[in-house]
């Protein structure tokens, strides 16, 4: 089966977890920037997990999965060790729905990737499933390329981006100054302000 790498907001959309266990935990973790509209449903759950969402107050239901509680969702992860329930829930599941089974990754329609995330830098890692091992080997040797000031540096790209979009210049312009910062970095926060500052003089259209 192939799989098209893309970068999805949940925001306002239903997600729901289907266990107790670490896995659900790791899962719960990485989905965190969209607790307000989790919902995780076990019967039982580890000390560490239970921690974790009293302390983000995610919504629980500590009870055996039924079809009420994910029939509406858009995102279900699917983290037990039953194989009833987790061959329940796929079976019944909506077929808008997208589903993580971590139990049986062919099983649903989409993979949690390794990912390595400095501010508004995001890197995807996937093998596919066929080896988590060498995935997390790449991140290790992708993050140890990245320096410590990249964060910064892509803010003031973002930066430098917005601005040229108020900018009364041309799009040959445009582009130059882009390519002109990415080409030849400015990670000093003091030279960022300078060429932000030499930028807004540059407002005039041309050719």
């Amino acid at each position: 089966m192939e799989y098209l790498p893309f970068f999805i907001n949940l925001q306002n959309k239903q997600i729901v977890i289907i266990g107790g266990g670490n896995v659900a935990e790791r899962r719960l973790r990485r989905l965190l920037p969209f607790k307000e509209n989790i919902t995780l449903v076990s019967p039982t759950l580890t000390k560490s997990l239970y921690q974790l969402i009293d302390l983000h107050n995610i919504h629980l239901l500590q009870t055996k999965c039924e079809l009420d509680h994910f029939k509406q969702a858009d995102l279900i992860v699917i983290a037990t060790n039953d194989d009833v329930i987790n061959q329940y829930v796929i079976q019944n599941a909506p077929s808008s729905a997208w589903i993580n089974a971590t139990h049986q990754a062919e099983a649903g329609n989409i993979h949690f990737p390794i990912t390595i995330q400095k501010g508004k830098l995001q890197i995807a890692i996937s093998t596919s499933g066929a080896s988590p091992i060498l995935a997390k080997r790449l991140k290790k040797s992708i993050e140890a390329e990245i320096p410590d000031h990249y964060e910064q540096y892509i803010d003031f790209l973002f930066e430098a981006r917005q601005l040229l979009k108020q900018l009364n210049i041309s799009s040959s312009v445009h582009q130059k100054l882009l390519h002109e910062i990415v080409e030849k970095p400015i990670y000093s926060r003091k030279e960022q302000q300078t060429w932000i500052e030499k930028v807004k003089k540059t407002n005039v259209k041309g050719d």
